[in-house]
């Protein structure tokens, strides 16, 4: 199940739960609701920022590598072009089921990368969410604020459960400026 219907869920539960009780969110710690929108903070903290920086180096070494193989079997498919009228039929097949090979090397080269790259995306956001929930609750705690949702700014297939929320009780900002405060070491 992916992270945001996980999100989506809980926050759902939460709210029913809420209001099955027969606590109403303005009831709730003097009903302070706020919106966070983690998307947000995985693209402009400087935690953020730097695994981007680290996955395009990634990217563009991968993407190197396949234009290598491509190259390679541009090379070959042009060799065999000009040759294979001359080349004995055992030397013809060999360089077809080479050229085959070298295909589907990189086609399997293509999705690991791919894989690859988006599971190394995956964990570094993971990575910088789990970070950021101990500071939204402390936040929380500290603002007296009942109830924080994930806003990914409306209704959307890939998760988000507000359909509106005022910019006012957004705290995105705070939250990356907190979270950046702690990973230069609380120097600022």
């Amino acid at each position: 199940m992916k992270r945001q219907d996980i999100i989506a869920k809980v926050t759902l539960g939460a709210l029913v739960a809420m209001f099955a009780l027969g606590v109403g969110m303005a009831e709730a710690a003097d009903g302070k609701v706020a919106t966070v929108r983690m998307q947000v903070i995985i693209n402009e903290s400087v935690a953020g920022k730097a695994a981007v920086g680290q996955l395009k180096v990634r990217m563009e070494a991968e993407g190197k590598k396949m234009q290598d193989m491509q190259n390679e079997l541009k090379k070959l498919e042009s060799e065999f072009g000009q040759q294979k009228m001359i080349w004995r039929p055992e030397v013809v097949e060999e360089k077809e089921f080479e050229m085959y090979r070298l295909q589907r090397d990189l086609e399997n080269y293509q999705k690991d990368s791919s894989a690859m790259l988006r599971r190394a995306q995956g964990m570094a956001s993971q990575k910088i969410i789990n970070d950021v929930q101990g500071i939204i609750s402390d936040y929380a705690k500290q603002k007296n604020i009942a109830l924080v949702l994930e806003n990914s700014k409306g209704l959307s297939p890939a998760g988000g459960v507000v359909a509106y929320a005022d910019d006012s009780v957004d705290i995105t900002q705070d939250i990356i400026k907190i979270y950046d405060q702690q990973q230069s070491g609380g120097k600022k």
